[in-house]
């Protein structure tokens, strides 16, 4: 973390906010549009994820990545429920849940499985190649076998950073089955994410402009001290239809106004804290190259370490090395890696 972040959390416990719509505060819902179209810029995202944008794109600053994840997986099954119903009136709302499916890979956190659980759909957990990569092609043979048997595909949960070895899931590949099969495409970036802001990692953004909604943590690599999890919608209007609830005392006279959400309808508790503060601070202490440069400090530390490993004949790298993540285990039994791990 980083003391311009902790000034900023104590600053914002201090002011107590409750922001779950704009007339709560207008500086937290009007500075977190702000940063979050900052962030879109500083991470070199699709123009369409900005509020600013002409569309119905717009970011979020969620409290985790599982709460991205979950907001995700819920507005993908209530907008497959409502299509779904609507081209087959004959079939009940029931009948319908109960078909849903969807997707990730068995590389994924599991955050994504737990999301599975808690919006009573189950998650195919699909495997991923010898090099830990999920691929279109996997994608489609799981998506036919289930249109075969009557089940109704929702949403593929890609990763770019798996938990485990920190591998990147192919999107274009994923991305052209979940457009033919019109199935929700969500990236969970919860740490590679902030790669995307260097150059020579360019190749991290390939697909990102074809899904529909992707996260990222600020508290792993921007120096934001937790909770933090920037979330970007392609069409934010999905996720405020699933789940707007209206009440006589939620109601302001600004409600609708261009370019002002309400973020009570992006997440799923109705107050919210008031998280743009520390990052707005972070980013005017550290600056755009501060935090590319710290970035690249744990990318060049994970390389010098990488090359610690190479050198000493009782050791062996499990995957290629990728961003700050080196996994490395001594040869030989499992048994000896656990004894190292209870060692350390």
């Amino acid at each position: 973390t980083s003391y311009p972040s902790i000034v900023g959390e104590m600053l914002a416990s201090g002011f107590a906010v409750v922001g779950f719509s704009w007339i709560c505060s207008p500086a937290c819902t009007e500075l977190e549009v702000v940063v979050m179209d900052w962030l879109a810029k500083f991470l070199k995202l699709p123009a369409h994820f900005r509020h600013a944008s002409e569309g119905p794109g717009g970011g979020v600053i969620q409290g985790s990545a599982s709460e991205a994840v979950l907001v995700a997986v819920l507005a993908a099954r209530e907008q497959a429920v409502a299509s779904y119903r609507e081209s087959h009136p004959e079939l009940s709302e029931s009948e319908v849940r109960g078909r849903l499916v969807a997707y990730s890979s068995d590389q994924s956190n599991s955050c994504i499985e737990k999301a599975g659980v808690l919006a009573a759909m189950p998650i195919r957990l699909l495997p991923a190649g010898e090099d830990f990569v999920l691929r279109g092609d996997t994608l489609r043979e799981a998506i036919g076998e289930d249109v075969a048997a009557g089940r109704i595909p929702v949403i593929c949960v890609a990763t770019l950073g798996t938990t485990g070895t920190c591998a990147y899931d192919d999107i274009e590949s994923l991305s052209a089955v979940c457009e033919e099969y019109k199935v929700w495409l969500h990236v969970d970036a919860a740490y590679a994410g902030g790669a995307f802001a260097l150059d020579e990692c360019s190749d991290l953004r390939k697909g990102l402009d074809r899904v529909d909604s992707l996260n990222f943590n600020l508290h792993k690599f921007m120096l934001v001290n937790f909770d933090c999890s920037a979330m970007w919608l392609r069409d934010a209007n999905k996720v405020v239809d699933s789940f707007n609830v209206d009440r006589i005392y939620l109601k302001h006279k600004h409600e609708g106004q261009s370019q002002i959400p309400d973020f009570r309808h992006w997440q799923i508790p109705l107050g919210r804290r008031f998280r743009a503060l520390k990052v707005w601070i972070t980013f005017r202490t550290l600056g755009a190259e501060g935090l590319r440069n710290h970035v690249r400090k744990h990318i060049e530390l994970a390389k010098q370490f990488e090359q610690l490993v190479l050198k000493d004949s009782r050791f062996e790298l499990v995957a290629p090395r990728a961003l700050g993540l080196v996994c490395f285990r001594p040869k030989g039994d499992n048994e000896i890696t656990t004894q190292l791990l209870q060692r350390l």
